[in-house]
């Protein structure tokens, strides 16, 4: 399908606000959705040529063609930014591996979840805290790095970690330069996204911990989804019918592999059940 302009810029929480589209499914026929992204493997991130793809991206692209849509642009943004962004109408849709929780759930409409994954924590090749789940962290009174905003600062709450041990920061590079100079002992994020960051740093000295599903003796089998306003949930259930299709039909586990999710990633629960948990 054709993606019309790709526009790479970050963006802050503020600006000027667009009006919000009365029939986005008019607007995804016609000029094409403007997508909000964080730039994160392997969700949505942009390849070694500048091409944006990802789990998210591919997937986003797919069910729109597949409903006779398209992209308009694609916005790289601050993960601060994009609720905000979406709410003020600056974009039409948040394709950046979003967790469904039940506070997000209150402000947005998700779309059914495209992935399930555990959680996991980075740290030194050497380990030299033995740490193995966040409870280590908290026990010990070590420093946890994390995503701002993100599900792992709640995780990280959750485990009795004070706050002041939990550093916010707003992308990878910042966590591995903290913890390889000690302002943090780990970084805490998904599995997918851990493989693909431990892989990626040319000196290899980082690993990721046995990932686990359970965290302070709850669930922690993040569950993905794409983002609307609520004012849009016309458009998110005619979505919502393409997207089970594609991932009933087996194309959604290729799209998964190809960037280095796995089979068992696959969506367990659905939107309604995470949003009341």
């Amino acid at each position: 399908m054709k993606l019309h302009r790709i526009m790479i810029s970050a963006v802050a929480a503020c600006g000027l606000a667009l009006p919000a589209t009365a029939d986005l499914l008019e607007t995804a026929k016609g000029d094409g959705l403007k997508v909000a992204f964080f730039n994160f493997q392997p969700f949505s991130y942009n390849a070694d040529g500048g091409e944006l793809t990802g789990t998210d991206v591919d997937t986003l692209k797919a069910v729109l063609e597949d409903m006779g849509g398209s992209i308009d642009t694609a916005q790289a943004t601050e993960w601060g930014a994009l609720i905000p962004g979406l709410k003020a109408g600056r974009f039409d849709v948040v394709a950046a591996g979003m967790f469904v929780t039940p506070e997000r759930c209150a402000v947005v409409s998700f779309s059914e979840p495209i992935f399930g994954i555990p959680q996991t924590l980075v740290v030194p090749a050497d380990n030299p805290n033995g740490i193995a789940t966040y409870d280590d962290i908290a026990e010990k009174g070590l420093k946890v790095a994390a995503l701002s905003g993100s599900a792992q600062v709640g995780y990280a709450r959750d485990s009795g970690i004070a706050d002041a041990n939990i550093m916010q920061i707003p992308d990878n590079p910042t966590a591995i330069a903290a913890v390889r100079a000690g302002r943090a002992d780990a970084y805490a994020l998904d599995a997918p996204g851990a493989r693909a960051l431990v892989a990626g740093v040319p000196e290899q000295d980082f690993i990721i911990v046995e990932p686990f599903g359970d965290i302070a003796g709850k669930p922690a089998m993040a569950h993905g989804a794409f983002a609307f306003r609520p004012e849009d949930q016309a458009f998110v259930d005619a979505f919502n019918v393409a997207l089970k299709e594609r991932i009933e039909s087996g194309a959604h586990v290729a799209t998964l592999e190809a960037h280095g999710m796995e089979a068992t990633e696959m969506p367990k629960l659905t939107t309604a059940e995470l949003c009341s948990e």
